[in-house]
């Protein structure tokens, strides 16, 4: 990055954070590059003690299974996201009901941080599109453990939602701490806790 996408000036650096960083000089803009991040979001669906998986129908990795997801629109919530990723990959209808776990990776060419949660499903069969995605379908434990090329996180997040009491994970809950940063705050779920 060579200019500001502030005010258009040419960055210089200035320390921040305990790093040196691209940063504008110009006076009262303040613009600092924090670097490139990225969010994504999984789905484990579960239904009749069966998990959805999809078949990757493009690299990295085509040909793999793994639990429908991708990554999360600049000015999207995340929630609707992971609901939106899991109708588009697999054809199903589904509403989140709470967080199965999170992953963040560092490598090149940006950190990412992945959510994974538990979905209901509400409507729909499995489908795929045979570009995007080449299978879908929903799996015994049994049959995932026997199917070459599942993705090991895909692993982990489905056997985690299979051995977490509905409710018993992390939960969503909208943010109103402050109306400059609205978005979302994970919690320890309570009883009688509930998506807002």
């Amino acid at each position: 990055m060579n200019f500001c996408p502030t005010c258009g000036a040419k960055l210089g650096s200035k320390m921040d954070g305990g790093r040196d960083r691209p940063a504008c000089l110009v006076d009262g803009c303040g613009f600092v590059f924090y670097g490139s991040h990225s969010i994504g979001c999984g789905g484990v669906v579960i239904r009749d003690n069966k998990a959805l998986l999809i078949q990757r129908g493009i690299n990295p990795n085509r040909g793999a299974w793994q639990i429908p997801g991708g990554y999360v629109e600049a000015g999207e919530e995340i929630l609707p996201a992971v609901e939106r990723e899991v109708l588009e990959e697999a054809g199903i209808v589904a509403k989140v009901k709470d967080v199965v776990g999170i992953r963040h990776a560092t490598a090149a060419p940006n950190s990412n941080v992945y959510v994974v949660f538990r979905l209901e499903p509400v409507s729909g069969e499995p489908r795929f599109d045979g570009d995007e995605t080449i299978g879908a379908g929903y799996f015994t434990w049994e049959e995932i453990e026997n199917m070459e090329g599942v993705q090991g996180f895909s692993l982990w997040s489905i056997r985690r939602a299979l051995d977490t009491p509905e409710g018993a994970g992390f939960m969503l809950h909208e943010s109103d701490m402050t109306r400059q940063r609205p978005g979302w705050t994970l919690f320890g779920i309570k009883e009688g806790d509930h998506r807002a």
